[in-house]
């Protein structure tokens, strides 16, 4: 019953790869009066994706280096429940943005977990994403509108999801077992408020199709020895607002507010009731501080932590990233 649990918490906790974001670059900065001496320079925020593409014949980097705990679970009624024994999570994501137009850029997110708890422990590939971002508007001067990007993305089933070891008290399930299509549009703007600093708002909006997926024994939607059927992961939608503030140049703060749902799991098979979970959602939190060398270096450290949600998990997880714009 505790091994069950504990994949039902990891089922549940937001997919970190899909919310890492690229620095769009100083050129992509439309404000009037912003010159290249007194351009904000910007990493962040942690999760918000960017509202700018990678123009052609650039690149991004920007490894993502999760460590989560685990602690608990918001049950039905949004009251949290403690779990005995943490469970942990290391997540190292490199995603990288090559830019093939001046409007549309290719993404590819390969990722590597190690996770641990109660003395086991255990080292894997996770699933693979990657898509494309078009650019769809610009900002201009002396005009309203913000930037705005439209991302296709995908993640592909390369990481260990069934047939698990009970033995490893769910440390060796990293993946989904299935594709997940999803829409991303992305929206921001940049703000000159006085002096040279800036303010720097992002909004986006996503939206996961999974596809079915054939699962067997103890995997990561639950099962137990001799489960066999296919799973029907729901849908997943998430929001977030992300904000930049540069108090220097250099020094700039960052804030993420998220909110995730997932629709209910359904499962054909044997035992019948194995996989089934239901809708969820949560809400979170990520303050960051960032430092940047340059327009083009940069570095963003801070936490991410719910602060509520239903039939979903319980986390906080420190989070750094290294962003380098080429």
């Amino acid at each position: 019953m505790r091994l069950k649990k504990i994949l039902f918490l990891l089922s549940l906790t937001p997919c970190f790869f899909q919310t890492a974001s690229a620095n769009e670059g100083v050129s992509n900065f439309y404000t009037p009066a912003i010159t290249s001496e007194t351009s904000p320079w910007f990493t962040g925020p942690l999760l918000a994706p960017s509202s700018h593409n990678i123009p052609g014949g650039n690149y991004d980097i920007e490894p993502y280096l999760f460590f989560t705990t685990i602690t608990g679970s918001y049950n039905q009624n949004w009251h949290t429940q403690s779990l005995s024994d943490n469970f942990y999570s290391m997540n190292l994501v490199l995603p990288a943005w090559i830019g093939l137009t001046s409007n549309i850029d290719f993404t590819l997110q390969p990722q590597m977990f190690y996770q641990f708890t109660q003395g086991e422990r255990s080292t894997q590939f996770g699933d693979l994403a990657f898509g494309f971002d078009i650019q769809l508007l610009n900002e201009q001067a002396g005009t309203w509108w913000p930037a705005i990007k439209l991302g296709l993305k995908a993640t592909g089933p390369t990481g260990k999801y069934k047939n698990l070891n009970p033995k490893k008290l769910g440390t060796d399930g990293v993946g989904s077992g299935n594709w997940n299509p999803a829409a991303v549009l992305s929206f921001g703007r940049l703000f000159h408020i006085y002096d040279n600093h800036f303010l720097s708002p992002r909004l986006g909006f996503s939206y996961t199709v999974p596809t079915p997926t054939h699962i067997s024994n103890l995997n990561v939607y639950g099962g137990v020895e001799g489960t066999k059927g296919t799973a029907y992961p729901g849908n997943i939608f998430y929001t977030d607002i992300g904000f930049e503030y540069n108090m220097t140049r250099n020094w700039v703060l960052a804030m993420d507010f998220y909110y995730q749902h997932n629709n209910k799991n359904r499962f054909s098979g044997t035992p019948s009731a194995t996989a089934i979970r239901p809708s969820s959602e949560s809400f979170s939190l990520a303050p960051a501080l960032e430092y940047n060398w340059s327009a083009n270096i940069g570095l963003i450290g801070g936490v991410w932590f719910t602060v509520g949600g239903r039939n979903t998990s319980r986390f906080v997880s420190g989070v750094l990233a290294f962003n380098v714009y080429i």
